[in-house]
């Protein structure tokens, strides 16, 4: 069995929001939260792999109003700079005519930023307004949000289909944006038949989380699929941990630990990614970030 989730108008006014300094699975991991983070407060994951030299990026809340023709809709998310390329990508459903989840370190500090979506009218996932999908943009003006204050962005349904810089969010030639549907399979864990494993995908810029489950080790492998959990032309990484003791946890020692990267490549057709991981037990990312931190919550960038 297998539990597997995903994953910019006008200017609009801008106003700080204490939030929380850790980051989790996007859904699907065990501590769920509506804003798909598992929460350890800022406590625990202050200081750890202090080695790495964090960017200047800081939590950004959405706060959504005004939707009500799209309720029960889907609707997809991302956030993204210039510099940086996507920060963030999330999915939530329209009720009582709102949504809201939190992107962390979802920005980049005095910087402008893209915030796109699209409400998926027909289901299918892929950005197509010629089927009824609505688009919206908000272009997120440069602030320096201060200390660790997060900054809370309020959208409303727009239908903007442009950004600007002129491009066509729902871009034939690369449905909403840079982000791809990602398939992830495990091969060789034949030493862990039937224990879960938890898995999660991200982007090194910020950390942010793009696709996150856990899967039971059935035949010495497993299967995820994240939609729109892959950003094109970027090194992703893929963290794991094999939970030996059950605990939910991932702790160093006791269970085994898991760690490779894609390639940055720009597929010429429009299809999900397919990727496999191996029983490789590496503990730490090529930025030296501890697999278990991360994977027990800490969202840890370089």
């Amino acid at each position: 069995m297998r539990r597997d989730d995903i994953a910019g108008g006008s200017t609009i006014l801008l106003a700080a929001l204490l939030v929380w300094g850790c980051s989790g699975s996007q859904g699907g991991g065990p501590p769920n939260h509506p804003d798909g983070g598992a929460e350890g407060g800022v406590a625990a994951c202050d200081g750890v792999d202090a080695s790495i030299a964090s960017p200047a990026y800081a939590d950004m809340t959405i706060t959504a109003t005004g939707f009500a023709e799209h309720e029960g809709r889907t609707v997809f998310v991302v956030t993204r700079s210039n510099s940086s390329g996507v920060l963030g990508a999330r999915s939530a459903t329209v009720m009582a005519g709102a949504f809201a989840f939190r992107f962390p370190k979802g920005y980049q500090r005095s910087a402008d930023q893209d915030l796109l979506w699209f409400i998926d009218a027909d289901g299918d996932g892929v950005c197509n307004t010629d089927v009824g999908d609505h688009t919206g943009y908000l272009l997120v003006n440069a602030v320096d949000p201060a200390g660790s204050d997060a900054l809370e962005v309020a959208i409303t349904d727009n239908h903007v289909r442009t950004t600007s810089r002129n491009v066509d969010i729902c871009n034939p030639a690369a449905p909403f944006g840079e982000m791809m549907d990602f398939n992830i399979t495990g091969s060789g864990f034949q030493a862990h038949e039937g224990q879960h494993v938890h898995l999660l995908t991200r982007t090194a810029y910020n950390g942010a989380i793009f696709g996150s489950g856990d899967a039971v080790i059935t035949g010495g492998g497993f299967a995820f699929h994240f939609p729109k959990g892959y950003e094109r032309l970027t090194y992703q990484e893929m963290l794991l941990f094999v939970d030996v003791d059950g605990d939910g946890a991932c702790m160093d020692g006791t269970d085994h630990t898991g760690y490779m990267a894609t390639s940055a490549f720009n597929p010429v057709q429009i299809a999900p990614i397919d990727e496999q991981v191996t029983d490789n037990h590496k503990s730490k990312t090529a930025r030296n970030a501890d697999v278990c931190v991360v994977m027990n919550g800490c969202q840890v960038a370089p």
